[in-house]
Formats: C-alpha cells, sequence, structure tokens
C-alpha cells in the first residue's frame, strides 16, 4: 500500500502518531494485565516500524502553510 502526502500532511501525521507512541509506552508502563500488555507491545512495534517510514519529514512544515 502506498500513501501519498503532502509535506504538511506527513509532518502532522508523523507527529501524531509519535504522541500516540508515547501514549502507547505509558500503557504498557501501567498494565497489569499481562495478555494487554503483550497486545499494547504489539501495538508499539508496528507504529514504530510505521513511523521509521517517516524518516525526513520536516516536523514543523504543517506549521507553514498556517496563516493565522
Amino acid at each position: 500500500m502506498e500513501i501519498h502526502m503532502e509535506e504538511a500532511e506527513a509532518a502532522l501525521a508523523f507527529r501524531i502518531l509519535r504522541n500516540r507512541l508515547e501514549d502507547l509506552r505509558v500503557e504498557v508502563r501501567h498494565n497489569k494485565n499481562s495478555e494487554v500488555k503483550d497486545y499494547l507491545k504489539y501495538k508499539e512495534r508496528i507504529l514504530g516500524r510505521v513511523l521509521e517510514k517517516f524518516k525526513g519529514v520536516d516536523e514543523e512544515a504543517h506549521k507553514k502553510e498556517y496563516k493565522g
């Protein structure tokens, strides 16, 4: 599957996904159920792989178009 994005779209998607990865890490640390914890770690690995595909994205690109 391929997804084509403008620079601003990719920057914002990257930031959102990175924040979600940070949230997942907190969930893993605080979860006591080993089955749920294993599933969260699985999701964390997948999200890490997705974020690797955003290498080279200008994280601030989404701000450049804003005219507020």
